[in-house]
């Protein structure tokens, strides 16, 4: 079974950094941003702890150049922790790095502990509502990204 839910930009096994703003091809005729909001996350999961917090932002465009500023409330998918498979398999690709902003940093997200049953934060922590933003607890893989973005744009109908 072949993964063609993302397309193959640029091979790199340059680890990525806290900022980088990097572009995946879901289609021939698009693409979609996201960037590294954090860098060797700390948790209690063996699976999630030193890995890598991204967003995916709410902007497409025909061409590989980024041209808008992010919007830290408009994600396309809700924020993923991630391992390197993403950028050394070359479905991301790095161009840029910005700060990562306080807006950015402060949204209201969390996951789905499917074990507990309950939502949690990025460290594992229980958190007592349900936030705006939500995925399942765990290591996403370039896979479940491309899935995600798939399912969002089949939706929308982009």
């Amino acid at each position: 079974m072949s993964f063609n839910d993302l397309l193959v930009l640029k091979k790199s096994r340059k680890k990525p950094k806290e900022g980088d703003v990097f572009v995946l091809k879901p289609r021939s005729d698009l693409y979609c941003y996201g960037k590294v909001i954090e860098i060797e996350v700390k948790s209690k999961d063996s699976f999630v702890n030193g890995m890598y917090l991204i967003y995916i932002y709410d902007y497409f465009s025909k061409t590989k150049e980024y041209k808008v500023e992010f919007d830290a409330e408009k994600l396309l998918i809700p924020p993923m922790v991630v391992n390197t498979q993403l950028w050394i398999k070359g479905f991301a690709e790095t161009f840029s790095n910005i700060e990562v902003l306080d807006k950015e940093k402060n949204i209201e997200y969390g996951f789905w502990d499917i074990g507990r049953k309950i939502y949690v934060n990025i460290n594992g922590d229980k958190i007592d509502n349900i936030p705006q933003f939500a995925s399942p607890f765990g290591l996403g893989s370039y896979g479940v990204v491309g899935k995600e973005i798939q399912k969002t744009i089949k939706a929308r109908n982009i």
